[in-house]
């Protein structure tokens, strides 16, 4: 039997309307339901909620885990405990001839038994087969986090994923050029490489042969077994994307005769409606790019490719669990489709940045209206989310040219009679090196001080709790809070306890602390005064 996590997902609507599967439940539906659940823990392991409200708040109904079931009324049952599921139908007869049927489903676990009578949008009969399913045919039941993006997941998977777009570039003419090379580097970036898996990449390009070039199907398993079983697919599919990527990179038409794509797509796993739909993804990412979209011409285009997803049986945020071919982050795009309506409403499982993310394309339609440039709003912010990615992958060449030239200076005055002559030479490299390294060490320290000036100085606490109480917003506030620290400043004549920004904070970090503050709407007036009226408040009544 295939993992719990994917029956689950898989098989969870046979039960009844009103289910919503990760990672397309709605912001609003999926914190109602933490909340009303309890599920504060552990929600980025929720693969699906029923909503069993007439109104939709999603308060009452099933939330799924990998290991449990939770009834608003009943409570928990890990499915471990379950001992039986049984439906259950009874037909009475009146006096007058008319017949009346109950049914409704017992559960029992631990020696007792529970009765669920009033179900509402569900099928009784099809909850029962349902969970006789995963009582009967699963041995192991395990939690899963549903929306971690690749750069959250182990190296040794990442570089098993870049070794095989390594391979593609050299077997398809064994060269890699400058080109297919810079989106090797911007993938590099988007995934968070560390020092390390960066030197085991760069040594692999330089070494590669068709003698020593490692076998696809050994790096397809190094991926999975350093991944969690639900999350292969997204991951075969959001790897095939980044090859055509790749591939086209070097390419002047974007012509579907991929070659090693159709040689090796067996081994990937995936169908010819995943395929078309990790090329729709390359072209309509290139199209945000190039063309000069308005909001609604993205939005357009990005309701037609969530409509080929579906089709396709693949969540739109699962293809885009390494980021954007065009260099944005994983949690960048995914958050500016989620606003455009395309149902990504899960934000709890993507990184805090991912949570800001929707929350600042959020506040582009806040911002549109009768200004002609208020219309690019959502194109703007995304393509400042590519130059910082592509600021972000100069600054590691950079590390890497200085890493590769000492290499070969000290291979040269190893092996030269014209040592003198070569010293002066590499003097003179190591200083534009330096220089190099300095412009761009300045340039980042100059960042660093712009980007503090969009954080508050001194943290309204109880401004910032307010406007991240809901618990997709809670990891937010976590976030902010351990980058201020307590201090005695003085404010006129007197000297006040204030939390206050700390000094040495990275500039990444002040870069998503001013997205995070801005995507609350922190320094809105009308969330000034709703903290400064609760502050009142809470004095009044202690």
């Amino acid at each position: 039997m295939s993992n719990i996590n994917i029956f689950i997902k898989e098989n969870v609507k046979s039960i009844g309307s009103g289910v919503h599967i990760t990672p397309e439940i709605p912001e609003k539906k999926l914190n109602n339901a933490i909340q009303a659940f309890n599920c504060e823990g552990f929600y980025e392991s929720i693969l699906a909620i029923q909503d069993g409200t007439v109104f939709g708040s999603s308060k009452e109904g099933f939330v799924f885990t990998g290991e449990k079931m939770i009834h608003h009324k009943h409570g928990e049952f890990i499915y471990s405990d379950i001992d039986s599921v049984e439906y259950v139908e009874n037909i009475t007869v009146d006096d007058k001839g008319k017949e009346k049927k109950d049914e409704y489903v017992l559960i029992s676990k631990n020696n007792k038994t529970y009765k669920f009578e009033y179900l509402y949008d569900i099928n009784k009969k099809e909850l029962v087969k349902f969970l006789n399913s995963i009582i009967t045919e699963f041995e192991e039941y395990k939690e899963e986090d549903q929306l971690k993006t690749i750069s959250a997941m182990p190296n040794e998977l990442k570089v098993a994923y870049l070794k095989i777009i390594v391979n593609m570039t050299f077997i398809d003419d064994e060269e890699i050029d400058e080109k297919e090379l810079a989106e090797l580097f911007l993938l590099m970036t988007r995934l968070e490489l560390d020092k390390d898996s960066r030197f085991m990449i760069r040594a692999y390009i330089t070494e590669i042969s068709n003698k020593n070039i490692q076998s696809i199907e050994g790096l397809i398993e190094i991926i999975k077994s350093n991944s969690e079983v639900s999350h292969y697919q997204s991951l075969m599919i959001s790897l095939v994307k980044d090859m055509i990527n790749v591939y086209f990179s070097t390419k002047d038409t974007m012509s579907r005769n991929f070659e090693f794509l159709d040689n090796h797509k067996d081994l990937f796993g995936i169908s010819e409606a995943e395929v078309d739909l990790a090329y729709d993804t390359v072209e309509n990412d290139y199209k945000l790019l190039k063309e000069d979209l308005d909001d609604n011409a993205i939005q357009k285009n990005a309701k037609e490719l969530a409509s080929k997803a579906a089709a396709a049986g693949a969540p739109l945020a699962a293809v885009y669990i390494s980021g954007s071919v065009i260099g944005m982050s994983a949690a960048g795009i995914t958050s500016g489709l989620a606003t455009l309506g395309m149902g990504m409403g899960m934000t709890g499982g993507l990184a805090v940045i991912g949570v800001i993310g929707v929350l600042s394309y959020k506040g582009v339609k806040r911002l549109t209206g009768a200004n002609e440039l208020d219309k690019y709003k959502t194109r703007e912010l995304m393509l400042h989310d590519v130059i910082k990615q592509t600021q972000k992958t100069v600054s590691l060449i950079i590390d890497d040219v200085n890493y590769i030239v000492q290499k070969l200076n000290e291979t040269i005055l190893n092996h030269s009679d014209q040592k003198e002559k070569i010293k002066k030479l590499i003097h003179m490299i190591a200083q534009f090196q330096g220089a190099l390294k300095s412009v761009d060490n300045k340039s980042n320290t100059y960042q660093n001080s712009a980007n503090r000036l969009q954080s508050p100085r001194v943290l309204d606490n109880d401004r910032l709790k307010s406007l991240t109480s809901e618990p997709t917003k809670k990891p937010l506030y976590d976030f902010i809070f351990v980058n201020y620290e307590t201090k005695m400043n003085k404010v006129g004549d007197e000297t006040i306890e204030e939390l206050t920004l700390k000094g040495d904070i990275e500039t990444e970090v002040l870069d998503k602390m001013a997205e995070a503050f801005k995507a609350l709407g922190y320094f809105d007036m009308d969330n000034i005064l709703k903290a400064k009226a609760s502050g009142m408040l809470k004095g009044v009544f202690g």
